[in-house]
């Protein structure tokens, strides 16, 4: 027998039925993945070792690996392209192929990791790439955390678990961003003539995960694999460098290059003195898209503090849009004016020296870009604000702030070409825009017709969100239309991610009471601080053995009353106290931590997720889980969350309050 045979299986993850569908190019990460794996001139391995798995059609292939792997030899299973969750027990489920009738269907990954410890193999690997879906009750941290207990029962892992589509795809057409990382080391290795390591590629991927902005992949128990993952072999007569992988030749070279995304923050001219700061909302929201590991890096994310002048404006932007594969995202903050010219309106947004451009300039410049997707983004207020604009702060970087009227304008780039040639674009100058080009008119009745917007066309969609911005006046009679657009590109959903990604921005906190009071707590069957589980410390604990924790709830400063319709982020946590205690020997810690479950509940309005499945360390705490309200109608909303120790099901806190709604004229009952 051959020495470090190993056999490879590649399994197509499921996708989900609906919107939750991820990218197109995901499905095929299996097949991209097993050809550049079998490439003769990459790492050559006989088809035989190979097996490209696909769970529709093979429902017994979970016994394969004990009826084909001989003894001795390795396994690799690679799980790619497809969702992931935890179920009502918490334990990580992976996505299988959509049912005929579409019902999305499960796989336990415990069930993966009995299969593969079925096969007589003293080296065994698993490799996960997945997305988590978008209604997950599971943060990304307690998924890691659970993949890391599966790693203990003999089988190596290597995990990648995208938090969003964002993080998981750099676009459309391509397969995921890990996927793609695997298969250029491969190229790059393909003609050494030393053996890779587990814990080599490992290295490999993070570093490169980490430089292209994304959350690097986690490694456990890599002793559990100790044979070369990547053979040496004799490089004598390959012809590997200098050219793509076969498996990728219908692909750009650019999606092989990098992953990135590109983002350009511009701040437009202080016309409100203390009352707006463009140049401090600019950089927020340039660190939150740094912060959200989605492929902003500080090296493809700029920021324009002081006012451009046109010219450098228009140049930015273009080498934004010229350097951008996947994504070029343009935010602009500033004040500005509305133009009407017939049903025609526009933005006249200032910049330096009392020049000004055109949100439909803006949209042209960004439309030369060749990226997969493009989003330009405004934040414009008033030239003439009469209170203080609230800063962008990361918690409410999604929603509205008063003042401001927030424009969002994006398409896909998918199948066309730049309006003009490279070295046309660089050479361009531009003319002095004409104040008579656009004239401003009075603000309009209810009775006059639709508007739309000038730079309006068939690919885009185009979202207003206004509160008492210069646009409040005309966003009832925009002309509004149906726009399909890739689900890759909703930059609301982008602004989300970035809005929990945020860190060093504190949270005031919640305002329950005048005086700050902590919420109150109604009766728990037990003690009102978490009890630790059985299975964790062999039965209930004596009093005064594990400190006691401060159950905490936080919202953005301003956000209360609620607003019939809008959503209302939370955030919810366990303090701990008696910063003087010692740690005890039976204290729940990283290593054996007390798993809670949060079921969350709010009478009419909507709660999204309802469930949180997080965990409790004696030193620490909890980490901060954050959940959204959205009330249907201006009656009050109770707030319950029940604390649930997930070992055995027992309540063992109940908190509850009543929070104001106001309705859309701001009345509240």
């Amino acid at each position: 027998m051959a020495p470090y045979t190993t056999h490879n299986y590649v399994v197509q993850g499921g996708p989900l039925a609906g919107p939750m569908s991820l990218p197109e190019g995901t499905r095929e990460n299996a097949s991209v993945l097993a050809a550049a794996l079998t490439d003769p001139d990459v790492v050559g391995l006989a088809p035989e070792m190979c097996h490209v798995v696909s769970p529709e059609s093979d429902d017994d292939f979970l016994n394969r690996f004990s009826r084909e792997v001989p003894a001795g030899d390795g396994l690799i299973v690679y799980w790619t392209g497809g969702r992931c969750r935890a179920s009502l027990s918490g334990k990580p489920q992976l996505a299988l192929p959509l049912q005929e009738d579409g019902r999305d269907v499960w796989l336990d990954v415990q069930d993966l990791v009995e299969a593969m410890k079925a096969a007589d193999s003293p080296d065994r690997l698993l490799v996960l790439d997945t997305c988590l879906t978008v209604d997950a009750t599971v943060s990304d941290r307690q998924w890691i955390r659970d993949i890391g207990r599966l790693s203990k029962q003999g089988v190596a892992l290597l995990t990648s678990v995208g938090s969003s589509p964002y993080a998981f795809a750099a676009n459309n057409t391509t397969p995921s961003v890990f996927t793609q990382h695997l298969i250029r080391l491969l190229g790059e290795v393909a003609e050494q003539p030393e053996p890779l390591d587990l814990r080599a590629v490992a290295k490999w991927l993070q570093r490169t995960s980490r430089n292209e902005g994304y959350r690097p992949p986690i490694l456990r128990n890599s002793g559990s694999f100790s044979r070369p993952i990547i053979p040496g072999r004799d490089t004598r007569d390959t012809s590997a460098r200098g050219r793509l992988l076969p498996a990728l030749r219908a692909m750009s070279s650019g999606a092989l290059e990098s992953c990135a995304r590109y983002a350009l923050a511009i701040a437009g001219a202080p016309m409100g003195g203390s009352l707006f700061a463009p140049a401090a909302d600019a950089e927020t929201l340039s660190r939150a898209l740094i912060q959200t590991r989605c492929g902003f890096t500080h090296d493809t994310t700029s920021v324009l503090a002081q006012p451009p002048t046109r010219q450098r404006l228009f140049d930015a932007v273009r080498e934004v849009s010229g350097r951008a594969e996947n994504m070029a995202l343009i935010y602009l903050v500033g004040h500005g004016t509305v133009r009407q010219a017939g049903r025609d309106i526009d933005l006249d947004l200032h910049l330096q020296d009392n020049e000004t451009v055109r949100a439909s300039e803006l949209v042209t410049w960004l439309r030369s870009s060749s990226a997969q997707s493009a989003v330009l983004m405004l934040d414009v207020c008033g030239v003439r604000p009469v209170q203080r604009v609230m800063p962008m702060t990361g918690q409410v970087l999604a929603e509205g702030r008063a003042g401001i009227s927030r424009l969002l304008v994006e398409w896909t780039n998918i199948s066309s070409q730049p309006l003009e040639a490279p070295v046309a674009r660089r050479r361009r100058r531009l003319p002095p825009v004409s104040a008579s080009q656009f004239m401003p008119t009075e603000l309009p009745g209810s009775a006059e017709q639709e508007v739309r917007w000038t730079f309006d066309f068939a690919d885009a969609r185009i979202t207003l969100i206004d509160e008492a911005g210069p646009l409040e006046g005309w966003a009832h009679r925009l002309l509004s239309r149906s726009t399909a657009v890739d689900p890759l590109v909703h930059a609301d959903e982008l602004l989300s991610i970035a809005a929990e990604s945020a860190a060093g921005q504190p949270v005031p906190p919640l305002n329950w009471q005048p005086d700050d009071e902590p919420a109150t707590t109604s009766p728990a069957p037990a003690s009102a601080e978490p009890v630790p589980s059985p299975g964790l410390h062999g039965g209930q604990p004596p009093a005064g053995l594990h400190r006691r924790h401060r159950p905490r709830l936080r919202v953005p400063t301003g956000a209360l009353p609620m607003r019939v319709g809008q959503r209302l982020d939370l955030t919810f946590d366990y303090q701990p106290q008696d910063p003087s205690r010692v740690p005890q020997p039976g204290d729940a810690t990283d290593d054996q931590p007390l798993d809670l479950t949060l079921s969350i509940a709010a009478g009419t309005a909507e709660v999204t997720p309802s469930v949180i499945y997080t965990h409790l360390v004696d030193d620490r705490g909890s980490p901060p889980e954050q959940f959204r309200i959205t009330p249907s109608s201006p009656a009050p909303v109770t707030l319950r969350i029940d604390v649930l120790r997930r070992a055995d099901g027992a309540v063992i806190q109940s908190i509850e309050r009543v929070l104001a709604v106001a309705g859309r004229d701001g009345s509240t009952t």
